[in-house]
């Protein structure tokens, strides 16, 4: 008679695992708005501005920008009356016969105002709207599982309905074995 043995560190395991599944992953609808800020640039070489604001009972600022007016409502901004002289003038624009402005060299005046979008409750729409379409989940089925870890993806095929468009569909069958010492 042969007798054998062995230590616990001989003795080992196995183990396994089988796991199968559906996933069925409906895309939503979204919908992205772009509102277009409001934008004012002035600028000028050998030039004295003077601003005076939208708003009721502003006053001009002289040499500068004074603040501009924005609707509570909207949004939107106001910017009021911009203009430009050359420096280094002498006399008046306002005299009587006309005008006695006496002006030498060269100077330039530029200014840009781009009114932004309303951003109103009552505005149906504002800014640039780009719709992407989403799923619907559909009245089918994704498949099926069966005890023996057959996985079948119809798509709501075999007379079951059917899964609309803008959905993705994932069947798995996972085998994990595992080896003990």
């Amino acid at each position: 008679m042969l007798l054998t043995v062995g230590g616990a560190a001989h003795a080992g395991g196995l183990s396994t695992r089988h796991q199968s599944s559906l996933q069925l992953v409906v895309e939503p609808q979204v919908v992205t708005q772009t509102r277009v800020g409001n934008s004012y640039s002035v600028s000028g070489t050998n030039v004295i501005t003077s601003h005076t604001p939208a708003a009721s009972g502003s006053s001009a600022v002289d040499g500068g920008l004074g603040i501009n007016t924005y609707s509570a409502t909207t949004g939107q901004g106001t910017v009021g009356t911009i203009s430009g002289v050359q420096n280094g003038c002498t006399g008046s624009s306002t005299t009587s016969g006309g005008s006695d402005l006496a002006c030498t060299g060269s100077f330039s005046f530029a200014q840009s105002w781009q009114q932004g979008d309303s951003n109103a409750a009552s505005a149906a729409s504002w800014g640039d709207i780009t719709t992407y379409s989403g799923g619907t989940a559909g009245a089918g089925k994704p498949g099926t599982i069966t005890n023996a870890h057959v996985v079948t993806l119809d798509n709501g095929g075999s007379g079951s309905g059917t899964i609309a468009a803008g959905n993705s569909l994932t069947g798995q069958f996972v085998s994990e074995i595992t080896i003990f010492d």
